[in-house]
């Protein structure tokens, strides 16, 4: 639903009827007089599927849209709006393939809007500034497809940390670029770097059995990466089910999962194969690094209850920021916002001396584009504040738990540590 329509049955988070959204309207245009002039659409045979308000340009008000439910009741708009004043450049902003898809119909100016999508399009809208807070509000909540926070500016064909993953462990949701960058690594690092992503993702069935023990049922995945594969390159490797499937598998169907990454190759993946599934996973494009500003957001806050304890996994992410400043920050945010009881489950890569120094990956994949930066024991323990660690501590990952399929490897196999904690009842983050 968007900014100036009402759908009765078709859904989309709409308003509960057309004098309320004249009346929501009505306090946010900066010129309401404009409602006045506005267009009520009955949709559906004989308005059967309720109506939708289109407001024309005027004022401060440059554009206007309406999102309906399919091609049917897109062509009832544009046939009502077709030749009416205050309705120019009429057209159908709609990119669905399927007769029933939602669809957008908009007037007025037409413009690519990138980044901070949401506030522009509020004042384009001709809201006053309250308007535009409500309104970005609403849309992060309502639109997965919205980005909460800017996105990272870079080639959708470079290489990303998440589909580097993904080839690691003999996936198939990646581009040339990122197989080119692993196959430009001599075959004794390209096995180091299968193996350490192969216990990476092992490490997680063992994480989610403790949390749910503990009675969380809110799991928040940052930095997600492509949650369905299940493509290890171990023989002695079982799969693994995807985190969702893990959480009601020990927390049962009313447990949530938020799964949340930057990279729209692997969102749009992710939409495409979790959308239908009965386990209802959640998913929010965003970048952690702005912390503040993800966790505050409508959707995050519409998906999360944070008065609860939350279980946040952040497993091989980190390393993937090279700024210490702004994981340090970013990290005090979090464990500022969540409940007491909450846990953080954190994998970072770190070297183990010369038989396995991670940080002779750096250059190849800076040079790629990736600012790969591990750390040592003593900075990542800092990113849990004060939170005490669950035994045994900050631990090569697969010497986290006995029972991990790999735990007879050697010490420095893994090329990462791992640690979790929960947040104490007392005391500061």
């Amino acid at each position: 639903m968007t900014n100036n329509a009402h759908q009765g049955a078709t859904g989309n988070g709409a308003l509960s009827g057309a004098a309320h959204g004249r009346a929501v309207l009505a306090e946010r245009l900066a010129d309401p007089e404009l409602l006045d002039q506005a267009v009520e659409i009955r949709l559906g045979e004989d308005g059967i599927d309720g109506t939708c308000l289109a407001v024309p340009v005027g004022g401060r008000r440059v554009a206007g849209r309406v999102s309906v439910a399919g091609w049917i009741q897109a062509r009832q708009v544009l046939q009502a709006l077709a030749g009416k004043p205050g309705f120019p450049y009429l057209r159908d902003d709609s990119h669905g393939n399927e007769i029933d898809d939602p669809c957008h119909i908009a007037w007025g100016l037409h413009t690519g809007i990138r980044d901070d999508h949401g506030r522009r399009m509020a004042q384009m809208l001709g809201y006053h500034p309250a308007g535009v807070n409500a309104y970005v509000t609403e849309q992060t909540w309502r639109d997965a497809r919205v980005p909460v926070t800017p996105l990272p500016e870079r080639e959708l064909s470079a290489p990303a940390g998440g589909r580097v993953y993904d080839v690691l462990l003999g996936g198939r949701d990646n581009y040339l670029s990122d197989q080119r960058l692993v196959a430009s690594l001599t075959e004794h690092d390209r096995q180091t770097l299968k193996v350490a992503a192969a216990i990476n993702r092992a490490h997680q069935p063992a994480i989610v059995e403790t949390l749910a023990a503990r009675g969380i049922d809110q799991y928040l995945d940052l930095g997600c990466g492509h949650p369905s594969s299940d493509a290890l390159p171990m023989d002695d490797a079982p799969s693994y089910a995807a985190l969702h499937e893990l959480v009601a598998q020990y927390r049962g169907g009313t447990a949530r999962t938020v799964y949340v990454d930057h990279d729209t190759f692997i969102f749009g993946k992710v939409r495409h194969r979790l959308e239908d599934d009965p386990r209802r996973p959640e998913w929010v494009s965003a970048d952690i690094r702005y912390m503040r500003q993800f966790l505050t957001s409508g959707r995050v806050q519409y998906l999360l209850d944070f008065s609860r304890p939350v279980g946040v996994l952040l497993h091989d992410v980190l390393p993937w920021i090279d700024s210490d400043g702004i994981v340090a920050q970013a990290m005090a945010v979090l464990r500022e916002r969540l409940a007491p009881g909450s846990a953080l489950s954190i994998t970072h890569a770190a070297d183990f001396g010369e038989d396995n120094a991670m940080s002779r990956f750096v250059n190849p994949f800076r040079a790629a584009g990736l600012a790969f930066t591990p750390r040592n024991a003593h900075t990542i323990g800092k990113l849990f504040g004060n939170w005490p660690l669950e035994k045994p501590g900050l631990v090569p990952t697969h010497r986290w738990h006995p029972e991990h399929p790999h735990a007879a490897r050697e010490f420095h196999d893994a090329g990462a540590i791992a640690a979790l904690a929960f947040k104490p009842e007392t005391g500061r983050a």
